[in-house]
């Protein structure tokens, strides 16, 4: 019956499962694509998906001018792949995840090998920071365990940090997630900092998918912090 069940319903069954030493991770089929699933919270090309996509267009860059993409918590290659599959975007993408488990899952169901100029770090985003120098045209954060936002990144030392690694005219997309009431608290706080740093913020938020919203900014010609 099982068996029946798997071939006929797909859809109620995760095509893979797996537990790593940051989360349990499903790959899961939704409307004949397949998906990355935390316990909580859409990981890669669901509603993640949707809200980067939706934030891409409301800030609508001119992507000619993109040249070098940090993306700090890289998933299964949302972002990434809204950037040079959707919008055409020729640019040099670096992909920061700490979970090798989520990189392996990309690799086998997600087409990072159709990804160019793809260059990929496991290890702690704050970790890479600290270690490189380069600035970037934009630098996105998505970084989550689950449904929450390690502390550690919602830290004005960091965002000092991210503030360091962009170039004049460069773009910050941060998104945040309002899962309870705890996390909405943190916003209210974390909103503050972010205005502190880089004084120019915007935030947008979705209709669709409103316990999302995405700081954005767009630094000017030169930086002075």
């Amino acid at each position: 019956m099982l068996q029946l069940l798997r071939k006929y319903f797909p859809q109620w069954f995760p095509v893979e499962k797996v537990h790593s030493g940051y989360n349990t991770l499903e790959v899961v089929r939704r409307d004949k694509n397949l998906i990355l699933n935390a316990p909580h919270v859409n990981y890669s090309f669901g509603t993640l998906h949707q809200v980067f996509r939706n934030a891409f267009r409301q800030l609508n860059p001119d992507y000619r001018k993109i040249e070098n993409v940090l993306i700090l918590g890289f998933g299964a290659g949302s972002v990434a792949t809204i950037l040079q599959k959707e919008n055409h975007c020729d640019c040099h993408i670096t992909g920061v995840e700490i979970d090798e488990k989520v990189i392996a899952l990309a690799e086998k169901y997600f087409r990072l090998d159709e990804l160019k100029n793809l260059e990929l770090h496991i290890e702690d985003a704050a970790d890479f920071l600290s270690k490189v120098a380069k600035q970037y045209d934009l630098l996105v954060v998505d970084l989550f365990l689950d449904h929450r936002t390690p502390e550690k990144f919602l830290t004005a030392a960091f965002l000092k940090n991210l503030y360091a690694h962009i170039q004049p005219r460069g773009i910050v997309i941060f998104n945040y997630l309002l899962y309870d009431y705890e996390a909405k608290e943190k916003a209210i706080v974390f909103e503050k900092e972010f205005r502190k740093i880089f004084r120019q913020v915007r935030v947008l938020s979705f209709k669709k998918h409103p316990k999302n919203i995405v700081f954005i900014i767009e630094l000017p010609e030169f930086n002075d912090l």
